[in-house]
């Protein structure tokens, strides 16, 4: 009996463990990190940042693997898919688990039952920014010549229900005047075409359009947000032009549903020692992105509400998917 009950005390404790010792297993070996746009994008940079950082923290290779395509749904179904084994993860984003569900007629995943939520990482404002051959150097004039000449201002994006595109809509609805979006599957060849005045303008992050305006390819005429941003001081807030208008994209750190909970810990643990340590800050900063701690929960209630933000902006604005 002695013996009976000692096996049995052992076994408990290695059942109770079990969760214990599987979190001290995760990860053993690399990790992928799926990123839902091409490369040079804002989320690409982004995404190789945080990627070498987890990496650090983890001990293990993460391996970057652009999906981009359908405004970002290819990555959400490939992640939506993977197993639930915490190997693959996604940057989530504010137009595939916002803008999309109401561009949309079908999804091929729910953004917010199929996925794993984990927290945020970051937000950034977007920019303004046309070709110089538009005659204006302010809002009031870009919007004068709009309405002068429907149908011909042209603006770009990485793809429909990016935060580019629903920028352009709102503009659209808000101004009252009549411009057309382009989106590109490579947001670099559309800027390839913008630089020779092929498209007429694009609504971009700050960090990625900016230098373009420095050396004088583009014109910034404003951002996106209700402050000035600190890397571009100079160009006014939309808003002063438009009271209201603001887009502030972001993105945030997702698996497939069902990830076991160690897991989950194990990466927002991991996520908000990086968002901590000084030199992501300092690198966050300089690309333009600004920092947001969220716990799961927190997170997991934020893609609720945007959701739903998003989704009204959308049938607001009567953007389509083109």
């Amino acid at each position: 009996m002695r013996t009976a009950a000692t096996l049995a005390s052992v076994l408990f404790t290695a059942l109770s463990l079990a969760p214990d010792l599987h979190a001290q297993s995760y990860p053993n070996r690399p990790i992928k990190l799926i990123v839902p746009y091409s490369a040079g994008t804002t989320t690409d940079v982004l995404g190789r940042l945080y990627g070498l950082k987890l990496g650090e923290a983890l001990k293990q290779p993460i391996v970057i693997e652009n999906r981009a395509g359908a405004g970002g749904n290819i990555a959400g179904e490939a992640v939506a898919r993977a197993a639930a084994d915490g190997y693959t993860i996604t940057l989530s984003t504010s137009a595939v688990h916002s803008t999309n569900p109401a561009l949309y007629a079908k999804l091929p995943f729910d953004p917010i039952k199929d996925f794993s939520h984990i927290t945020l990482l970051a937000s950034a404002p977007n920019m303004l920014a046309i070709s110089p051959s538009i005659p204006a150097r302010t809002m009031a004039e870009l919007i004068a010549y709009a309405k002068a000449n429907p149908g011909k201002l042209t603006y770009i994006s990485a793809g429909s229900g990016t935060s580019p595109h629903m920028a352009g809509e709102l503009l659209r609805s808000m101004a009252g005047i009549d411009i057309v979006h382009v989106p590109y599957k490579n947001i670099t060849q559309g800027f390839a075409d913008l630089f020779g005045g092929q498209v007429s303008m694009t609504f971009y992050h700050v960090p990625v359009i900016y230098p373009h305006v420095k050396e004088g390819r583009l014109r910034a005429l404003g951002v996106a947000t209700r402050e000035r941003s600190a890397l571009a001081p100079e160009v006014p807030p939309i808003a002063e032009t438009l009271p209201g208008f603001e887009i502030r994209p972001w993105w945030g750190v997702s698996g497939p549903a069902g990830l076991p909970q160690e897991v989950v810990q194990k990466l927002y643990g991991a996520t908000t020692s990086i968002l901590q340590d000084a030199d992501t800050r300092q690198r966050f900063t300089t690309a333009g992105l600004e920092i947001s701690l969220m716990s799961v929960k927190e997170f997991n209630d934020f893609t609720i509400t945007e959701l739903a933000k998003w989704s009204k902006l959308v049938k607001d604005s009567g953007a389509k998917v083109d």
